[in-house]
């Protein structure tokens, strides 16, 4: 396969993510509980998520690259796909923040890393890497992925998807 192809896989996988995925927002919440070991009231704050309105999405669009959190991403892509999440959640087991809910970036980069290691050596069967200067090479054409491409024609489609 030809490097220079990657990306469009990626905007595939991608588009495919969209349109299989609900968007949804995360919202946070304070939920108590009883703590086992000492039978205080505890909280977890993992928050929770629910169907994302149009509304809503809008504002998450205009405030790509301009809100506090924004420099913790690469890009408008980047902030984006980490900011709509799916009805699903994996834990965290971690004290007080029990869930981490999965988002869009979280399902491209787990469909990418499948791709990835389906088809191409990267690890013998004892798990042992290979060939880590390919494993590199393709993670880093994913992040270039990320970092440099629009972020407009993967919001065209979410919004298809909204109610």
């Amino acid at each position: 396969m030809d490097f220079r192809d990657i990306p469009q896989l990626i905007a595939r996988m991608l588009m495919e993510v969209i349109q299989t995925h609900i968007p949804h927002q995360w919202i946070y919440t304070a939920e108590p509980f009883i703590n086992p070991y000492n039978g205080k009231i505890s909280y977890d704050y993992s928050g929770e998520v629910r169907k994302m309105k149009k509304e809503e999405f809008a504002e998450l669009v205009r405030s790509l690259g301009r809100s506090k959190g924004s420099r913790f991403y690469c890009s408008p892509l980047d902030e984006l796909l980490n900011n709509v999440y799916i009805d699903q959640w994996v834990p965290t087991y971690m004290s007080n923040y029990g869930k981490r809910w999965v988002t869009y970036c979280d399902l491209l980069r787990e469909t990418f890393d499948q791709w990835k290691y389906s088809h191409f050596e990267i690890y013998d069967e004892d798990r042992n890497e290979v060939n880590e200067d390919l494993n590199l090479q393709l993670d880093e054409i994913f992040e270039d992925f990320l970092e440099n491409t629009s972020h407009e024609p993967f919001v065209r489609e979410i919004e298809k998807t909204i109610a």
